[in-house]
């Protein structure tokens, strides 16, 4: 997903990651069914069905002069760099795509967290979406012979875990700092798979980025990658450096486990005093989480306090407020934002 530069004004109640994801997930349903139509491997597409399958996929992003495209050349495209590409899959990207080879090709998406992958694959023109069908999704059979092969490669488990190692990274910084740099991560991914397929193959790096974190440019241009939770990354009280660009890995382990180590008892207070008391539509675990970033973001005491009522069925006990206030004081602010401007 990319963010815009338009400001707006908002509640922090509207900023909550819960609400942020609903209204992604949201967006990415409606364009998954703007998505159908032929898919690249069918029998019946067409030259004339080219430019639209083009047009819909990461290669249009990537490649930026204009020329006309064959379904011949497409499909060599994607055959060429699907055991490549396949080893640096997102994780729920990954998952999909052996569920898909295991089960023939065709699945309803029927869990709301899928989409995101299921939007990435078709960006890939490795899928379809099958919306004659419902909410369904198909990969061409070559493809997933293809996958099934890969699946027994010890190569491709080393990639695999090499990935994840690389995108669990990330994850734990951005909870960390609430953004950073991507060139500082395809860096390391360049670094990493200097000797496997995706070696010299940044545009298929940069894809892997691009589908498992939530992604936006700078005013410079720069591209950055940022947490799900973040409500207004291009606020000027936030810079995208800073920890990001100035600890190693294992100082960032480190420093990780030590915020783990802080936060999991206040984590664990909060739940207990609001388990059993939470509005129907919401999971106790989802509304401690949607405070506890609302704190790393500077959010005001009395605006978590009015986030805390919309998630109960009662007025908060002395207790919870007590919770909540050890949250708003005792979570560290994310380190991309300019404490002063917080406090």
């Amino acid at each position: 997903m990319r963010f815009n530069a338009k400001n707006y004004p908002v509640r922090w109640a509207d900023r909550t990651l819960s609400n942020l994801r609903a209204g992604r997930l949201e967006a990415c349903e409606k364009e998954l069914r703007d998505l159908g139509g032929r898919g690249l491997f069918d029998a019946e597409t067409t030259d004339q069905d080219a430019e639209r399958l083009f047009a819909q996929s990461y290669y249009a992003a990537e490649e930026k002069k204009p020329c006309l495209h064959s379904i011949e050349e497409l499909r060599g495209r994607v055959l060429s760099r699907f055991p490549a590409e396949m080893g640096l899959l997102s994780p729920e990207e990954y998952e999909l795509t052996v569920k898909l080879a295991l089960f023939g090709g065709e699945l309803p998406i029927t869990d709301w967290n899928d989409l995101p992958a299921a939007r990435s694959l078709v960006y890939r023109m490795w899928c379809r979406m099958r919306p004659e069908k419902g909410r369904w999704i198909s990969m061409p059979r070559q493809l997933c012979v293809a996958a099934m092969l890969m699946l027994t490669s010890e190569g491709m488990k080393k990639v695999r875990e090499t990935a994840d190692e690389i995108l669990e990274t990330v994850d734990n910084t951005l909870y960390l700092a609430g953004m950073m740099p991507a060139e500082i991560v395809l860096k390391d991914v360049a670094a990493r798979m200097k000797d496997t397929l995706s070696a010299d193959r940044p545009e298929l790096h940069l894809r892997m980025l691009r589908a498992s974190f939530e992604t936006m440019l700078n005013r410079e241009g720069r591209l950055i990658l940022v947490h799900p939770g973040l409500a207004e990354p291009l606020s000027p009280a936030l810079s995208e450096n800073g920890i990001a660009t100035g600890l190693d890995q294992r100082s960032l382990s480190e420093l990780y486990d030590s915020l783990t180590a802080l936060e999991d008892p206040l984590y664990d207070e909060m739940l207990s005093r609001i388990e059993g008391l939470t509005r129907p539509e919401v999971q106790a675990e989802d509304a401690v989480e949607d405070l506890i970033l609302l704190a790393k973001q500077g959010a005001p005491a009395e605006e978590m306090r009015q986030v805390l009522m919309s998630k109960i069925i009662c007025l908060p006990t002395a207790e919870m407020l007590d919770a909540l206030r050890a949250l708003h004081d005792l979570i560290p602010r994310w380190f991309t934002l300019n404490m002063e401007r917080v406090q």
